[in-house]
Parts: C-alpha cells; sequence; structure tokens
C-alpha cells in the first residue's frame, strides 16, 4: 500500500514531481512507528495513512497549476489519498 501511494505521486495530476522510492522506505518506517505508538506490532493501512502526510509533504512538487489554482501539498496528498484504494483483507 506504502509503494503504491508513492508510486501514484509521480503521475498525479497536479503533482510536477513525485516521491522517491526512498520515500516509500520512509513512510514504511514512520507506519511501523505508528503502530509500536499504538501498542502493535503489525501496521495497518490506517497507520500508513495517518504518517502519509507529514511523510509525503515535503517530498512532493505541486505543478505550476495547481499552485495558481491556489492548492497546497496537503490538499493535493488529501487527494491522492482519497484515490489510492486501501486493501482491506
Amino acid at each position: 500500500y506504502a509503494l503504491r501511494i508513492v508510486r501514484a505521486t509521480r503521475d498525479f495530476n497536479g503533482l510536477s514531481h513525485g516521491a522517491s522510492p526512498r520515500a516509500s522506505i520512509a513512510l514504511a518506517r514512520a507506519a511501523r512507528v505508528q503502530a509500536m505508538f499504538e501498542g502493535r506490532d503489525f501496521v495497518t493501512p490506517d497507520d500508513i495513512q495517518q504518517v502519509a502526510r507529514p511523510v509525503l509533504r515535503h517530498r512532493i512538487q505541486l505543478s505550476a497549476d495547481a499552485e495558481i489554482e491556489g492548492q497546497t501539498p496537503e490538499t493535493a496528498l488529501a487527494r491522492l489519498l482519497d484515490q489510492v484504494e486501501a486493501p482491506r483483507q
């Protein structure tokens, strides 16, 4: 799921530069820490969603059109997370 999110940043409308492969590593590590804080030894898609914005917001760049429209990295990531389907099983 983390990898799908990072890959989606590279083709997402409104972003001129997506996150690098190292971003998926950082996202997975942060999600493991989030799970640990909640007393679990496993990561859920919700853990990844909770840490995705702080981990990725400085690793993406908005396109000029998105900036002119008043979008922020936060709003772009919120739209992206809504579009990438979380695994439910």
